[in-house]
């Protein structure tokens, strides 16, 4: 499906990311992926997937995206496929919230997501052509009891979603999102036991998704396969 694209997937090193890294290699694309704390897991998906790259980029930081893009430019000539993975979640009730825990939710996972999409499509743009695939969450969907400013920036990638599929239409540039549920492992490790059951007893598929799963929706959006799909959030929870 991706053979001979370029493709880059924001927080690769991750339980998410290294599964959509993975299925896009097997799926014949070269893959360039970012991390920030996990030097480790990003050195061993590099020698699990051949001929792929990590950079290790500062989702908060703005000027260390945009160089950090910039140098990737001038090695490579163009991104096919950009995957916004990068993002973080935090435990914590919301009367406990402080100011700094919603500016560290937002500026990761909205600001950096914008800013590095900016990035990337500036060469999008010149080429006409290029597919997105934003990574929402369920938490920005349904009434669950998860952390409040967590939820809030997955649904603010719905509207991002829509908004950039409207202004870069025009360029031959296709954005959609895949809204993964509960998955087996990354930010669902810390669910609480009560909250899985009910969220398992709620699920037509009975059981949490898997990485793998998700991976393969996202690699079918990012394809040309997916060429009449834009502007969609597609849901990948097991039937909620």
């Amino acid at each position: 499906m991706l053979n001979k694209k370029i493709v880059f997937v924001s927080g690769g090193s991750g339980y998410l990311g290294s599964a959509i890294c993975e299925r896009c290699a097997n799926y014949g694309a070269k893959v360039y992926f970012s991390y920030y704390k996990n030097k480790e897991k990003a050195e061993t998906l590099m020698r699990r997937i051949e001929g792929s790259k990590g950079i290790k980029i500062n989702n908060k930081d703005v000027r260390d995206i945009e160089e950090k893009i910039e140098q990737l430019h001038k090695e490579i000539d163009r991104v096919d496929v950009l995957v916004n993975n990068a993002g973080v979640s935090q435990i914590m009730p919301f009367p406990m919230l402080e100011e700094d825990d919603v500016d560290f939710m937002m500026d990761v996972n909205i600001k950096g997501t914008i800013f590095l999409t900016k990035s990337i499509t500036k060469r999008m743009i010149w080429q006409k052509k290029g597919s997105i695939v934003n990574i929402g969450s369920i938490a920005g969907h349904r009434m669950l009891d998860v952390p409040v400013h967590y939820a809030t920036t997955k649904a603010a990638i719905a509207g991002f979603t829509y908004s950039l599929a409207a202004q870069l239409k025009r360029y031959g540039i296709r954005v959609n999102s895949v809204v993964p549920g509960l998955l087996e492992e990354g930010v669902s490790r810390g669910v609480p036991k009560e909250l899985l059951e009910d969220y398992l007893n709620h699920c037509s598929a009975g059981r949490p998704g898997t990485g793998r799963e998700v991976a393969e929706v996202v690699c079918f959006l990012a394809s040309d396969r997916a060429s009449y799909i834009n502007g969609q959030n597609i849901f990948v929870d097991g039937g909620i």
